[in-house]
């Protein structure tokens, strides 16, 4: 009966805290635990902000194509020269669109303005024109843009067929 009293004494003192061995051991596998999850969580707020460049990017071309695309339809005289497309649009004023800077460009009877914003980097464009014979005009636009951040390696490439309605 003595011999198990001592037992349970022995048990009560042990239970009276963490040694210093033990206390090592829970805080390291703590930090392994809390540096895999930091790390994951950088990782994907990394990959999210990307994700959010290649998105914004995307988008402002696809807005500047369209515009593109819209004065195309209705122009006429489509002359290529020098990576440049010029054309008169539907008012009859010469209009020119092209690469210059990183970004796109259009020109008429006023000074050059950009249509693309900053936070894209228009790598080339190219303009294409297709069969006149007997048929409308058509315009092949080939386009490679990046998102402005240097992080960043992706590239997009775009291509469209443009049809002029004015024969």
């Amino acid at each position: 009966m003595r011999f198990l009293i001592s037992k349970i004494d022995f048990f009560k003192r042990r239970r009276q805290g963490f040694t210093l061995l033990e206390f090592i051991v829970a805080i390291t596998v703590f930090l392994v635990v809390i540096t895999v999850a930091v790390g994951g969580f950088v990782r994907a707020l990394k990959t999210h902000r990307q994700a959010m460049s290649l998105m914004a990017a995307n988008s402002n071309v696809s807005a500047a194509i369209e515009q593109i695309s819209r004065e195309i339809r209705t122009g006429s005289n489509f002359v290529i020269s020098g990576g440049a497309l010029t054309f008169d649009n539907a008012d009859g004023a010469p209009v020119t669109y092209e690469a210059s800077g990183g970004s796109i460009t259009r020109t008429s009877l006023s000074p050059a303005q950009s249509i693309t914003d900053n936070n894209v980097i228009v790598d080339y464009l190219r303009f294409n024109l297709g069969p006149i014979n007997n048929y409308p005009p058509r315009i092949i636009i080939n386009l490679g843009i990046r998102p402005n951040q240097p992080e960043i390696n992706t590239s997009i490439n775009f291509q469209t067929t443009i049809s002029s309605r004015n024969f």
